[in-house]
């Protein structure tokens, strides 16, 4: 990654952090907007149940009274609004006409009641914003039933909104139907359809909605408010906090990018966190091609998607001192997926690679055991492949392959030919087969010498009566070449299959 690339990288997560900021403040500052919104909201519902109890209470406090604007009955009614809050006067009402009322006392001629605004389900009529029956001087809302008008004082809502609030608000039946009282600005502002999403969102108009319970009174209060305000002391902290985050927080990725890019970094986390895959490349007879066994090879896709050849990876592990968790994880991860057909077929075997490393690990042996222990699996269904180069003049190798063998277990040498090989060297390891490498399978029909060596092999198999496996047989020539000079060899490659996951390898 360029310096310029880095620059321009840190300097984007900084302006997005500066807007991340400025987003979390606008969000600060309109939920300061909501919450401000919905006490009021509240507090103003609170109140006209309060305004609506009171007339409702004294209506029905006033049905049972005396003669109609009898003196005792005037008298009663005083009584009621003397100790009423919200309420400014109470009037009888007869044959249509305003009759009394605690205020005025008895009329000698009585006012006629304009229509009501609306009537609500309990019967009770209402007369919102009308001008007063006896002097229209006076507006107000009224309430009636049967005989009894009940005046709202004028002032009864007095500090709603609060000042210098913003809100506008209305006050409606809960249908939204009819609207009983008004605070500013309201002709657009409605009653949301209950089970409506929020309306809220990010807009800069906030609005809030509450209806009083089922059974108390017929009431709604929707409140709005709008904030434009962007960069209030929340926003200006957060962006500059933001800012100063993302870059560190870019920095740090930059950081982490440098060095989870490195190859060695990328094949660590692989191996330790169980990202190698096993594939599995069937071994078969020659002479009958039935199947002998499967050779487990390690595979890793990088996080690229870039499939890495084992001749690359494999070496990079060992030389990072990893290459024992590799092989412990194709091991246990080639007898989790085989044990059901090595436990099935005891001819069958599965062959591991091994290296130095793991033949001089004490415990490797303890490991195997408690593996093929764990799976139910034989010890002689496992071949371990030893490089020929393994350095058999350490002892701890040279006794490490005795008591792999002493147990049960099969040990191959891997690639021979390619190394120092001698009588001697096969001799001490007393492998149970060994594999030719595939170089010399490739020179068959090409090279005199890699025939010759060859048929060297095939003679020294024989001599000490030890297995032989081919690998890289790719073509029928090649079978049948190998085939008449050792009927009971084993061979391999992509003429009896290629290397496949455990799900797409060859059944018999």
């Amino acid at each position: 990654m360029s310096r310029f690339r880095i620059a321009a990288f840190v300097l984007m997560m900084s302006a997005l952090g500066f807007l991340a900021g400025v987003a979390a403040g606008r969000l600060i500052e309109l939920g300061q907007v909501d919450d401000k919104l919905a006490a009021h909201n509240s507090r103003l519902l609170a109140h006209a149940q309060r305004v609506a109890q009171e007339s409702q209470r004294l209506i029905a406090a006033a049905t049972h009274g005396a003669a109609l604007c009898s003196d005792s009955d005037v008298a009663t009614l005083r009584v009621l609004l003397f100790n009423a809050t919200f309420v400014r006067d109470i009037g009888r009402i007869q044959d249509g006409l305003l009759a009394c009322s605690a205020a005025w006392g008895a009329f000698e001629e009585g006012h006629p009641l304009p229509a009501p605004a609306f009537t609500l389900q309990n019967g009770i009529q209402l007369w919102v914003g009308a001008a007063n029956i006896v002097d229209r001087r006076i507006v107000g809302d009224m309430a009636a039933r049967d005989d009894v008008l009940v005046f709202t004082a004028p002032g009864a809502y007095d500090g709603f909104p609060e000042p210098g609030s913003g809100i506008d608000a209305k006050i409606v039946t809960r249908d939204g139907a009819h609207v009983l009282r008004r605070f500013g600005r309201t002709h657009d502002l409605e009653l949301p359809p209950r089970g409506g999403p929020p309306a809220n969102s990010l807009w800069s108009e906030r609005r809030v909605a509450e209806c009083a319970p089922e059974a108390d009174a017929d009431l709604c209060v929707v409140s709005r408010a709008r904030s434009h305000a962007w960069f209030q002391l929340p926003a200006m902290i957060l962006s500059a906090t933001g800012a100063l985050a993302a870059a560190f927080l870019a920095g740090l990725c930059v950081m982490w990018r440098l060095h989870a890019n490195s190859a060695k970094t990328e094949l660590r986390r692989a191996i330790l966190g169980g990202d190698i895959q096993v594939h599995y490349q069937p071994l078969r007879q020659l002479a009958t091609r039935r199947l002998a066994g499967f050779e487990a090879l390690a595979r890793w896709r990088s996080r690229s998607g870039r499939d890495v050849s084992p001749g690359l990876f494999v070496p990079l592990a060992e030389a990072m001192g990893l290459g024992r968790d590799l092989t412990r994880l194709v091991t246990s991860q080639a007898l989790r997926d085989l044990h059901e057909r090595l436990r099935a077929n005891p001819a069958l075997y599965v062959s591991i690679n091994v290296s130095a490393a793991d033949l001089k690990d004490a415990a490797y042996r303890s490991f195997l055991l408690d593996a093929v222990s764990e799976w139910g699996i034989p010890p002689a269904s496992v071949a371990l492949e030893v490089t020929e180069g393994s350095p058999l003049s350490d002892g701890h190798v040279l006794t490490m392959v005795k008591a792999l063998r002493a147990t049960g277990f099969k040990v191959f040498i891997d690639d021979f030919g390619t190394g120092h090989s001698n009588l001697n060297y096969l001799a001490e390891m007393q492998a149970d087969a060994i594999k030719l490498d595939r170089r010399f399978t490739r020179a068959i029909g090409a090279e005199e010498a890699g025939t010759l060596i060859i048929d060297h092999v095939i003679g020294i198999s024989r001599a000490l009566r030890i297995g032989l496996i081919i690998e890289g047989i790719e073509t029928e020539e090649q079978a049948r070449y190998l085939l008449a000079r050792e009927p009971a060899a084993v061979g391999q490659g992509w003429l009896f299959g290629r290397a496949a996951p455990v799900g797409d390898i060859a059944a018999d």
